[in-house]
């Protein structure tokens, strides 16, 4: 972006910004995070104002913003009366009413507190970070423990179901629309031939040993936020709705239990964290054994290997259909994410005796 474009952006933001808060005045917007799907600003206030969160939804993925919304405002005033030291971002209301602005183009956009003194991390180095991590996303899985699934929109249908990620695989194989296919069967060998024993999960939930619950649905380890060496949030809601303590549980040992980054291109430093997926196992179960069922209890285990499984197809479906999904810095982006996640399920399949071992232990079976 030209120095001219970027100074007509800027006015539109801050126009965007006046929306929510006409009356206070902005110092500064800037570019905040590095996430996928949205794109994010941190809103500077002049004075001592605190500042805020302004997002623009990408309505491409989230085709219901105001479904995102409704979620929102339920967990929002179910966890007011909540007093732990845990917290969640708080939507802030438009002036005109409502809690989303849309504005000339369509873009649609909302504001949220800014989580002060905090910071999020995107590797696990030490132990106790693994521990709040399983402290924070625990508190969140219990303390939405007796809502009802049913009354929350789910932002993005089937988005962990593991036989509609399966489909959205093999028509990227066949259609093999950027041309990629030919250099990538090994890998593409690698997903397929594990499908089978991963989709006994789906299987239970749908014969109800399973049951839905509201969960967050995106626990990697830089979707919480810690102050000092706490947790201190649960951030980026998005995608909380119906769903299993699995994806939750799965999701963040996916993320902290990985020595590398995401997208770590030499995959020799990809490598399973034992005693960090020891230390969040059991700050989270400790927090969930009350709630979970025999049926969810004897299966935990394979919880991680699920959600890297479903996030190693997704990123290798968008690959072969030419990087359309996820925002890419380079052409091999998604086939390295992808390579990553099946460097990091190796690793789980060669400790599942010891994961089994440190679920028993937890649970007392």
């Amino acid at each position: 972006m030209d120095a001219n474009a970027f100074f007509i952006f800027s006015i539109m933001l801050n126009k965007i910004v006046k929306e929510f808060f006409p009356l206070k005045g902005i110092s500064e917007v800037l570019p905040f995070g590095d996430g996928h799907i949205n794109d994010t600003y941190k809103v500077i206030f002049e004075g001592d104002a605190a500042p805020c969160i302004l997002q623009k939804i990408n309505v491409a993925v989230f085709t219901n913003p105001q479904g995102l919304v409704a979620n929102h405002i339920k967990i929002q005033e179910f966890l007011e009366a909540d007093e732990s030291d845990l917290e969640i971002p708080s939507l802030c209301p438009v002036a005109s009413g409502g809690y989303l602005f849309i504005d000339d183009s369509e873009g649609v956009w909302r504001m949220m507190n800014f989580i002060s003194d905090s910071y999020s991390i995107g590797i696990v180095k030490e132990n106790w970070q693994a521990s709040q991590a399983g402290r924070g996303y625990g508190w969140f899985a219990n303390a939405c423990s007796s809502l009802d699934a049913s009354l929350f929109v789910e932002a993005i249908k089937d988005f962990h179901r593991l036989s509609f990620r399966l489909r959205q695989l093999d028509e990227a194989i066949e259609g093999d629309r950027a041309g990629r296919l030919d250099d990538i069967r090994e890998l593409v060998d690698f997903y397929k031939a594990r499908q089978d024993k991963l989709m006994l999960i789906e299987k239970m939930v749908d014969a109800g040993e399973i049951p839905q619950r509201v969960v967050h649905n995106d626990t990697k380890i830089d979707n919480l936020l810690f102050r000092g060496e706490k947790a201190c949030a649960v951030i980026d809601l998005d995608t909380m709705g119906p769903g299993i303590l699995y994806y939750d549980f799965g999701d963040s040992i996916r993320t902290i239990s990985n020595t590398a980054a995401e997208d770590e291109k030499d995959l020799a430093k990809v490598n399973f964290n034992a005693d960090a997926y020891r230390e969040f196992a059991s700050a989270y179960l400790e927090q969930v054994r009350s709630i979970s069922t025999p049926g969810e209890a004897g299966s935990y285990y394979l919880a991680p290997v699920l959600m890297t499984y479903i996030m190693g197809i997704r990123f290798l479906a968008d690959y072969l259909n030419g990087d359309v999904y996820y925002k890419t810095a380079y052409p091999d982006h998604n086939l390295v994410r992808s390579s990553v996640q099946r460097r990091l399920i190796e690793c789980m399949e060669e400790k599942e005796d010891y994961m089994k071992e440190v679920i028993g232990q937890i649970l007392g079976s």
